[in-house]
């Protein structure tokens, strides 16, 4: 799980390229009053949005933990969200998406036998496989509604469909033991129908909550019209996300956010400030759920487990307070 050489680089170089388009006089001043923007953001919108990010989170775990089990793994969903947590934390702060190399490290804990590492490789590959179909699934909404080409969504099938043929047959690769392992791990998923419902469930469950977080997020920064925003950013995240040239996709995610909505007339500095508020409140999520999972991961004392756990109830207690308050505002 070392960075190298070349990664290093491209990513100091892409930090230094971001901190420069940040500070230039062109852009400069639209960084400057979106960070300010921020500040004058509805608190309990933005509460709602990290506790629709903490549903996400959740959702994902519940995936992971139902990918492992029909691989043979055995993990409860306390370890699941501890060790998923940590490697969200890591794709916090290090580039090339380390993080999810450290998911599935630690993952592959729940999985006894030789190769366990290259068994959940296999799961990884399905549950990617997975949220392909649910973006192609939101793509299809979204260009309903005229904000996405329709396009996307014969790529991301094509890919999810040449993979999946990829596991049920080619022998040669077969031979080759690694591999053999990273496609069984996949062709298993193919072989249950219950799993795969179970984990497109829940994938899709994590996309509805990150919607409604990035609506949230949409509604306390005064976007007009949330909904068809949210439908715009999200993808526009998916594909920041699909080149990690910066530690948690710095800048770039959020840039891509500012590009989708000034296509559609958003002002740069209002598209900016929701681009950082997006990122920030996925960081905040990624930093609890990491510092509680690594808590509970390397205490093996019962009462810090506990303490980790009550942190994460009250964690979640009020959240949902946030969520009521909103409501009963709008009542």
């Amino acid at each position: 799980m070392r960075i190298s050489r070349p990664k290093l680089v491209i990513s100091a170089a892409a930090l230094l390229g971001l901190l420069a388009v940040a500070f230039s006089p062109q852009l400069g001043a639209h960084v400057r009053n979106a960070l300010a923007a921020l500040s004058g953001a509805d608190q309990r919108w933005l509460a709602v949005g990290a506790a629709g990010f903490g549903c996400s989170f959740l959702c994902t775990v519940a995936a992971w933990r139902a990918a492992l089990v029909a691989a043979g793994g055995r993990i409860c969903p306390v370890q699941a969200a501890a060790r998923i947590g940590v490697g969200s934390l890591v794709n916090s702060f290090a580039p090339a998406r380390l993080g999810d190399a450290v998911k599935v490290a630690l993952c592959a804990r729940a999985i006894e036998g030789p190769g366990r590492i290259w068994t959940t490789g296999g799961v990884y590959a399905g549950l990617a496989a997975a949220r392909c179909l649910t973006l192609a699934a939101l793509l299809v909404v979204a260009s309903a509604t005229g904000a996405m080409p329709l396009w996307p969504v014969f790529a991301l099938c094509a890919g999810v469909g040449a993979l999946a043929l990829v596991a049920r047959g080619s022998g040669r690769l077969r031979n080759h033991p690694r591999i053999a392992q990273v496609l069984g791990a996949f062709a298993s998923l193919e072989r249950s129908p219950r799993a795969i419902a179970v984990i497109l469930g829940w994938t899709v469950a994590m996309v509805v909550a990150r919607l409604g977080a990035t609506m949230a997020a949409a509604t306390a920064l005064g976007l007009p019209h949330p909904v068809l925003a949210a439908l715009l950013i999200l993808p526009a995240l998916d594909v920041a996300a699909a080149f990690p040239i910066t530690p948690g996709s710095l800048g770039v995610g959020s840039g891509a956010v500012a590009v989708a909505l000034a296509s559609r007339g958003i002002g740069m500095t209002q598209a900016l400030g929701v681009g950082f508020a997006i990122q920030a409140l996925e960081t905040f999520v990624s930093i609890v759920a990491g510092t509680l999972g690594g808590a509970y991961l390397l205490q093996p004392s019962p009462a810090i487990r506990r303490w980790a756990l009550r942190t994460a109830t009250i964690g979640a207690a009020v959240a949902m307070a946030a969520v009521l308050g909103v409501v009963l505002d709008l009542i």
